[in-house]
């Protein structure tokens, strides 16, 4: 947010600001430059400035055994077939992405890889503290970009229902699993110390506050 008028310089400027690493020890660093910027800018201009944390997420903790388990459980169901009705809207859809035409993928389970994903989210935090898996499944058309209105488009269609079953079954298969098979439970563990190594203290990025639920409310 900045002046209220052009040509006039404001008494009060905010901005919003992202710091992203895959790493929370380079993540922090990255955090003290952004600070130490704003802090100058503010000693060169004879002003102010206030800082506050609204937002923050570790970074996934795989766990490539939970993960395989997960793989082979998710290869059982299967992947997601469209109807005539869904197969015409999908068309539809993936001739305003502009991307080439990836129908057919949403059928078939992509090979296991072990990667670092680079979205944001709270289960990274959870990851850090207990082993954690997950999976993704096709409730968008194939080559659908995030944040875009083809993905809100296809969401809440009968394709992301699809895709949400998929992802239910999955989960539900895996979860049986740990139930019945103790070592793998065992091995799951094993892998989350080693990964996670043993001086490692959860500390949240967040800091101590309260969450601050109605920041967008002004």
């Amino acid at each position: 947010r900045g002046g209220e008028a052009p040509n006039v310089v404001p008494d009060f400027a905010e901005v919003y600001y992202y710091v992203r690493h895959p790493q929370a020890e380079k993540l922090q660093q990255l955090w003290k430059r952004v600070i130490d910027i704003s802090t100058a800018a503010a000693l060169g201009t004879g002003t102010d400035v206030d800082v506050e944390v609204m937002h923050g997420n570790h970074s996934l903790l795989p766990n490539e055994k939970l993960s395989r388990q997960m793989h082979a459980n998710l290869t059982k169901v299967g992947g997601v077939r469209y109807n005539a009705e869904e197969q015409a809207f999908a068309e539809e859809i993936s001739s305003s992405l502009g991307v080439g035409d990836f129908i057919g993928m949403e059928r078939e389970i992509l090979r296991f890889e072990l990667r670092q994903g680079m979205g944001s989210t709270d289960v990274g935090d959870v990851s850090w503290v207990v082993p954690t898996v997950g999976l993704r499944t096709s409730t968008w058309v194939p080559g659908t970009a995030p944040h875009s209105w083809q993905a809100i488009a296809a969401g809440g269609t009968s394709i992301g229902t699809k895709g949400m079953r998929v992802a239910a079954k999955a989960l539900s298969l895996t979860a049986r699993d740990l139930l019945l098979d103790p070592q793998l439970i065992e091995a799951g563990w094993a892998e989350f110390e080693l990964r996670r190594g043993k001086n490692f203290h959860y500390k949240a990025l967040l800091g101590n506050r309260e969450p601050p639920l109605a920041y967008r409310i002004k």
